[in-house]
């Protein structure tokens, strides 16, 4: 009924480089986890890339409390997994996602016809690990959990059971997102020069357009986060500005740029962050972003390198397509949204670039 230990941790890797092909986790985002017994599952570390690590970086934890031995830590959401594997004897393989669809879903915070929605919870947190454990509870004929404003975890029989959960669960997300939102096609009405951002410690510029985010660029209002990785690696929020890029380096580096006066554009750059943007996290946890709406153009998102930017981007489009789902619910609070890009960049991002 059980893998043996060689045998999960093999699946778990490969889990996570098919994860990565399938498009429903990118980078750290999510965790995976094998049952090796009754009382003990594998499961990958914490903040580690999936395509860095091998069998040998998986960590054995107990069922019974998540301890663990070792010099390895594993995932923050380890008392979620052992609270799963504890009230379903069945389960032998868990996946931990933030995929698209699903996501934005779990931003209204509700139960679906096809998945409940476990309630709020800081990731990592015992919060968020009673909250999935009452949901379980509550829906014993259920193997798809959402959690609200995090992702999804699915709880599969095996390594394919889990799959086929996963990609059914988004396809159903994905139909109840074009039900709320109709689809149509968009266009770029503006090119942005990406070279007039400079920003000493985000210098790759990447710019993204589609349906969800022209659709917040054309309010012009300034959107929340919907969904906690936005908070933590985009910023507490996300202004919209005009196709200039002066002012989209302002609203990166933290300025506001709300009703600003028309001699604003004279007035020089100089502040706590200057242009050193996300080197300076204490700060910048409050004040600095990663991306900016532009009208007309799409997001703008600045990031430490490619990787970064694209992953900037990803989460800029998942908190779009969030906003405009969930319509009149309100994102997190604004405390809620900094303490998490705080941790994200004193410690959660430093594993990353290690």
């Amino acid at each position: 009924m059980y893998y043996s230990e060689d045998e999960a941790r093999k699946l778990v890797i490969e889990a996570g480089h098919k994860l990565l092909e399938s498009k429903l986790i990118a980078r750290t985002w999510g965790n995976i986890s094998a049952r090796i017994s009754a009382d003990e599952f594998v499961i990958t570390p914490s903040g580690r890339a999936y395509d860095s690590i091998g069998p040998s970086d998986l960590v054995v934890v107990k069922v019974k409390d998540a301890s663990y031995e070792g010099d390895i830590k594993p995932s923050s959401e380890k008392g979620a997994h052992a609270v799963a594997y504890s009230l379903r004897s069945d389960v032998c393989f868990i996946i931990h996602t933030h995929q698209y669809y699903a996501s934005a879903v779990a931003a209204e915070c509700r139960d679906t016809d096809f998945a409940p929605c476990a309630g709020y919870g800081l990731p990592g947190t015992d919060k968020l690990k009673k909250n999935l454990e009452k949901s379980i509870k509550d829906n014993p004929c259920n193997k798809e959990f959402l959690m609200a404003r995090h992702g999804a975890i699915i709880l599969g029989d095996d390594f394919d059971d889990a799959f086929r959960r996963a990609s059914e669960l988004e396809d159903k997300c994905k139909a109840l997102v074009e039900a709320r939102v109709p689809s149509h096609d968009f266009t770029r009405l503006e090119d942005f020069d990406t070279g007039a951002v400079e920003i000493e410690a985000l210098p790759c510029v990447k710019v993204v357009s589609d349906p969800y985010i022209l659709e917040c660029c054309k309010t012009g209002m300034t959107v929340g986060p919907y969904i906690d990785d936005f908070a933590q690696i985009v910023g507490p929020d996300i202004q919209v500005v005009d196709n200039d890029p002066w002012m989209a380096t302002r609203a990166l580096l933290g300025y506001s740029v709300v009703k600003a006066p028309k001699f604003i554009s004279n007035m020089p750059m100089t502040g706590v962050l200057h242009h050193m943007g996300g080197q300076q996290p204490v700060l910048n946890s409050v004040i600095g972003r990663n991306a900016v709406l532009v009208k007309g153009v799409g997001a703008v998102c600045a990031g430490k390198n490619e990787s970064d930017a694209e992953a900037i981007a990803m989460i800029v489009s998942k908190n779009c397509c969030a906003a405009c789902y969930v319509r009149n619910e309100k994102p997190l609070s604004p405390v809620d949204a900094r303490l998490q890009r705080y941790v994200y960049l004193t410690s959660y991002s430093k594993k990353i670039d290690g």
